[in-house]
């Protein structure tokens, strides 16, 4: 016989199943509960504990990647594996990327995990990157060099899995109105080790050419189980469905303007690409550096970006995005105008300084994005915001490449395709702003982020999977 609860007494409280250590069922029991979600952005010391495991996994792996990077590609080219080559299998990255960060950030979003939706992945590609990292050294030589490729090509898959993934967990951490003040911590972490490293790597090379790797391989390992201390907000969102390539535009596309919005983020940052995929390689041959002393001349770039990060992050938060990307946008052109007549050590010093004043502005582009998207799914939003931009790397990528090799290794032409393409995206930005304005209301009724709203608290979320039209407050600043 059940027994009859007595009158007043206490109802049991319903016990929540665990989640799994990893799945993707579909529909599976778990939802989002906003008395929890509300609670953990309201608990500041968690956050910024959150910011501090964060900041020293990204560190590890800043540092270094920020070293090896670079001594891999002159070793590369060393090898007979030149400017065409290298580019081309970035090219190509861009390409698969541009699909992929689609596929593993709507797996990112839709995870069902006791250690979160982005530590999962994390986890899963560092072995392989590590590993990578680690035998780059031994297998360097030239009878093995297409294998050195091949390794390079699955380094690049793994590490476009935690680009996809664990980058997003910074976002979901913070509270919107502080994200670029929080990232700034990172920076100012980042500038003054980063300058230690990178102004002693000559020393370290000279300690034996697989010193660094080892070294880099072991600062990875720890740096990568600090991540494990990161607590995720508890968000749950299983898939209803299986994943389609079109997915991500279906919720994006809530407010088709977005997509000027996104072809602007893209392509404002295309004379920075160009700076990426040629810079070594100029100052390599044009100015006939080796890697310890191209590390040595950069390394000030960090301690000048530690002083600014926090200054530039309240500028973002403070001033919107539209008025900090044309700063962006006329920072990086006279820089533009600079590099042109770079000859000498101590101006690739003052270059490098440069990029450190206008770069982080760059962040303010991706913000005006990240503050449109539901916190369910950031991942599938800040997708097809990065789908545009990896096609337009490589799309710019091999015209870029082109010109450099139709006119003889002229890395100068390479610059001016690049600033060419930076300006139309400037250009992009202005038709979204005027669009903005004139009509401030997205395609479903539903009131948008616009250019200049600093401190946004209120982010409007288009169509989820599963059809649901919400607002999610974001919690303000404390």
């Amino acid at each position: 016989m059940n027994a009859e609860l007595a009158p007043g007494a206490a109802t049991a409280t319903p016990i929540r199943p665990r989640p799994p250590l990893f799945s993707l069922s579909r529909n599976a029991p778990f939802h989002t509960d906003a008395e929890q979600l509300a609670a953990y952005y309201a608990d500041r010391g968690l956050m910024w504990r959150n910011v501090i495991f964060i900041g020293i996994a990204n560190l590890g792996w800043g540092l270094a990647l920020g070293v090896i990077g670079p001594m891999i590609v002159l070793k590369l080219s060393d090898l007979g594996v030149g400017q065409g080559i290298q580019n081309s299998i970035r090219n190509v990255n861009s390409l698969l990327l541009s699909f992929l960060v689609m596929l593993f950030s709507w797996m990112s979003d839709h995870t069902i995990s006791r250690l979160g939706r982005r530590k999962p992945y994390f986890f899963i590609s560092a072995p392989f990157l590590i590993v990578t990292i680690l035998l780059f050294p031994f297998m360097a030589v030239p009878k093995l060099v297409w294998l050195v490729i091949g390794m390079q090509i699955v380094f690049n898959l793994f590490m476009d899995l935690k680009q996809s993934t664990f980058t997003l967990i910074s976002i979901d951490c913070v509270p919107r109105s502080v994200l670029a003040r929080t990232s700034s911590i990172f920076g100012i972490i980042g500038g003054i080790t980063g300058f230690l490293a990178s102004y002693n790597a000559a020393w370290l090379i000279n300690q034996g050419e697989t010193i660094p790797y080892i070294v880099a391989g072991l600062v990875m390992v720890v740096t990568t189980l600090c991540a494990l201390l990161v607590k995720e907000p508890p968000v749950f969102h299983p898939p209803t469905e299986i994943f389609k390539p079109w997915s991500t535009f279906k919720i994006s596309s809530a407010n088709k303007r977005i997509f000027i919005l996104m072809a602007g983020v893209a392509l404002i940052g295309t004379y920075g690409y160009s700076c990426v995929l040629l810079n070594l390689f100029w100052e390599h041959d044009n100015l006939h550096l080796d890697a310890g002393a191209i590390l040595k001349a950069t390394s000030w770039g960090g301690l000048s970006g530690m002083v600014l990060a926090y200054p530039i992050g309240w500028v973002i938060d403070r001033f919107g995005g539209m008025k900090v990307v044309i700063a962006f946008f006329v920072l990086s052109t006279l820089a533009f105008f600079y590099q042109l007549h770079v000859q000498t050590l101590n101006e690739l010093t003052l270059f490098t300084l440069a990029g450190t004043l206008y770069g982080p502005l760059y962040g303010a582009a991706d913000i005006m994005v990240y503050k449109s998207s539901p916190e369910e799914d950031v991942g599938s939003i800040t997708a097809t915001n990065a789908f545009m931009r990896n096609m337009c790397g490589f799309v710019m990528g091999l015209l870029i490449t082109g010109v450099v090799s139709w006119t003889g290794n002229n890395y100068r032409a390479g610059y001016i395709t690049g600033e060419l393409f930076s300006c139309v995206g400037m250009a992009l930005f202005f038709v979204y702003a005027w669009t903005m304005r004139r009509f401030p209301e997205n395609d479903s009724g539903v009131p948008t982020y616009t250019p200049d709203e600093p401190g946004n608290d209120e982010v409007a979320v288009s169509a989820a999977p599963s059809g649901d039209n919400v607002k999610l407050p974001v919690p303000a600043t404390a």
